[in-house]
């Protein structure tokens, strides 16, 4: 198969840029999760008329996940995959990617999930879990399946495998594809974690299909992956030097966030992407686009001091807050990025939360202020994991609210009118809610950003419709991206 070329990873919000950008456009990647809807009985199904929206969308298609990652001891869940399949094998897409990392943690209460995706245990015990978890997804896709490098923020730690040859172990004992995203490795050298040029030493990059640029961010002293604008000026030239070396690469694709949209530059948007074209040679013939037999692994040699399991279990509960107890525990939470990776989940966490619960969230922020509402969301997330999807996030959040109680007017009724709202869209279906004071007035004060006041009070009855489109599960506070 030739390659695809050029092009954007599609978010919502970023239709201007595509029709600016149409002429020059090879290749959009979606993110399954975007065109999937979490219903009220927890049935994941296909936004067919979000698909429908995407069947104008100019260029060839990939899938890359976002919330699935095979880095870690759980196996991928198996009905995501299935989606993924089924969504790979509409869109003609030839092959899909997901990371290498992990989000979810098993304990003995049945396990929780992180808010982010973790780096995985960079041992050998971790690269056979690793190899376990992407072969389980591979087997059960009907297209290839790369992984992408993804960003760490820990200090290098005595006794793991370097970044790149712990990739690479994980790749040739998979047979999968390689995802290289240029940002996160760039951040991972400014972050410490050791030279691009060491780690690319490493890697196989006859197995990298496509490459991600982004822009990003510093913060707390560390440079974030957080995809808000366009690719800097350092990224660019190490772009430059790397896209000619890969001589099985199919597609370069260019990341933003939704929040970012709004600022993009569609004359700069363009120029990148000419850029971008004239950067990186036309191939006349390139390999097979095929997965080459696993390696055989070697077996483990009893000398590892950190499990997998328990790597997970400390690192997964220092980024929700959780003190694990445990020696590795209380080794990591010495490391300034465990503070750092609490306060991006809280952040994620709280964003899910706002698109999902609008008016609650503007009458909490008009009432209690910024800092309040931080106090709030530190309570909420001390008490509460994270869940995947930000519907189940707003639904937890709300009963927490209600258990709480914070004194805030007319909380109940608005808290009420939004989980209505929520419940229309997940299932597509209007949803009549009771409510003790006039919603119009509420409803027509918050929108305007100002306190209601003295809205009618009596016994309302408000039937909700989704005018909006349906909360998608990839608006999820366990997606890896901007603070």
């Amino acid at each position: 198969m030739a390659r695809l070329g050029v092009g954007l990873t599609y978010v919502p919000g970023l239709d201007r840029i595509l029709d600016a950008a149409a002429d020059l456009l090879d290749v959009v990647e979606i993110e399954p999760q975007s065109l999937w809807r979490v219903r009220g009985d927890g049935e994941i199904a296909v936004d067919e008329d979000a698909l429908g929206r995407l069947a104008d969308v100019p260029g060839a298609r990939l899938l890359h996940g976002v919330g699935n990652p095979v880095g870690g001891c759980r196996l991928p869940d198996p009905r995501h995959t299935a989606l993924f399949g089924e969504l790979a094998e509409r869109l003609g897409t030839p092959w899909v990617s997901e990371h290498l990392a992990f989000n979810r943690v098993t304990d003995e209460a049945g396990g929780f999930h992180t808010g982010f995706m973790l780096p995985p245990c960079q041992t050998e015990a971790g690269v056979r879990s690793a190899v376990r978890s992407v072969r389980a997804m591979a087997e059960a896709l009907p297209v290839p399946l790369a992984v992408e490098i993804g960003t760490n923020y820990l200090r290098p730690r005595t006794g793991e495998l370097p970044d790149g040859a712990f990739v690479r172990r994980v790749v040739e004992g998979s047979g999968c594809g390689l995802l290289l995203d240029l940002h996160n490795v760039l951040a991972n050298e400014r972050n410490g974690r050791g030279p691009v040029e060491d780690l690319l030493a490493a890697l196989p990059l006859d197995r990298v299909w496509e490459v991600h640029l982004a822009g990003g961010v510093e913060h707390r002293g560390y440079w974030l992956d957080a995809h808000t604008g366009l690719p800097d000026d350092d990224l660019l030239a190490l772009a430059g030097r790397v896209l000619p070396r890969l001589p099985a690469l199919r597609a370069v694709l260019f990341e933003v966030t939704p929040s970012a949209v709004p600022d993009l530059d569609m004359r700069a948007v363009r120029d990148l992407l000419v850029a971008l074209k004239e950067t990186w040679p036309r191939q006349m013939v390139l390999p097979p686009l095929s997965s080459p037999p696993p390696a055989r692994l070697l077996p483990g040699t009893g000398a590892e001091t950190v499990a997998p399991h328990d790597w997970e279990y400390a690192l997964g509960g220092l980024a929700i807050g959780r003190d694990p107890g445990t020696p590795l525990g209380r080794e990591l939470a010495a490391d300034p990025a465990v503070g750092l990776l609490r306060d991006l989940v809280t952040e994620f966490r709280g964003s899910a939360i706002t698109g999902a619960l609008r008016y609650t969230m503007r009458l909490l922020f008009l009432t209690l202020g910024p800092g309040g509402v931080r106090d709030l969301l530190d309570a909420y997330v001390r008490a509460c994991p994270p869940s995947l999807f930000a519907s189940d996030e707003a639904f937890t959040f709300a009963d927490h609210l209600t258990r709480v109680r914070p004194v805030v007017p007319w909380l109940a009724d608005v808290l009420q009118l939004d989980l209505g709202l929520l419940r229309a869209r997940l299932d597509g279906s209007p949803c009549t809610v009771a409510l003790g004071a006039d919603p119009t007035a509420l409803l027509t004060d918050l929108g305007a950003g100002r306190l209601p006041v003295a809205p009618r009070r009596g016994r309302f009855s408000v039937r909700l419709v989704d005018d909006e489109g349906p909360v998608r599960a990839g608006e999820s506070a366990a997606r890896n991206g901007a603070p």
